[in-house]
């Protein structure tokens, strides 16, 4: 676990970003919607502490920051947390080093834990353990991850061109709803809902982009088809 924890650091550190699709109009306008269902279920309150974890360049950060709630944004990588206090001064907002797999919190300290594609690049059972312990009694989790039963993710992880060309890192991979659901039970979360979201690839031409925003509506809820998404939503209580 030592390894793999350097070379997700090595790897980022080298990188210079995070994403390869954070920055174009259709990934921009996924962290819109991923701010949005943040919202949606979390319903953060006034002088609510929210623990990100993975928090990468502060796409989400910036989002969902309004002054009134705390959010201690973290990632392992001292580079990236660096690059996010440099480029975002955000009100009541902290970057911070910490080890998602490992937390100096308190237990029952956090009401909301969140994170944005990051339990795929972690032991994704001992990062939910982690939440769990922190997360106050109704305290609230909420991620979205990659679906490994989408085509391009699969064909990602597993073909060595798109794999170097889609900037995975070394411990990189993808995960499955029925899993998912099954572990955070186990764990001792409640009201857990793991579903299909998200049909916009990343490089969609800009002119077509709410076009494919409005399909992906539709095609999230068609059975068999919808599990083939891009993205998983991750919901819990504590």
């Amino acid at each position: 676990m030592v390894k793999r924890t350097k070379q997700e650091i090595e790897h980022f550190s080298n990188l210079g970003h995070i994403w390869w699709g954070a920055k174009t109009v259709a990934g921009q306008k996924r962290y819109d919607s991923k701010a949005r269902l943040f919202r949606k279920y979390c319903r953060p309150k006034k002088a609510w502490v929210v623990l990100e974890i993975g928090c990468g360049d502060g796409e989400l950060t910036k989002r969902i920051a309004d002054g009134k709630i705390k959010i201690t944004a973290t990632d392992v990588t001292p580079t990236v947390i660096n690059r996010a206090k440099n480029s975002l001064k955000l009100p009541r907002v902290e970057f911070t080093v910490k080890n998602a797999e490992k937390l100096d919190y308190d237990d029952n300290s956090i009401d909301v834990v969140c994170g944005i594609s990051i339990l795929h690049h972690l032991n994704t059972e001992k990062a939910l353990e982690e939440a769990y312990r922190v997360l106050k009694p109704d305290g609230r989790l909420f991620f979205t991850e990659p679906n490994l039963v989408n085509p391009l993710v699969f064909l990602g992880l597993n073909l060595y061109y798109l794999r170097k060309k889609m900037e995975f890192s070394p411990g990189e991979t993808a995960l499955l709803r029925w899993n998912l659901s099954s572990m955070l039970k186990r764990i001792g979360f409640r009201k857990v809902v793991v579903k299909n979201y998200d049909f916009l690839f990343p490089l969609t031409p800009p002119r077509w982009v709410n076009m494919v925003s409005r399909l992906s509506d539709i095609l999230e809820v068609i059975p068999l088809v919808k599990e083939m998404s891009g993205s998983l939503l991750i919901y819990a209580v504590k």
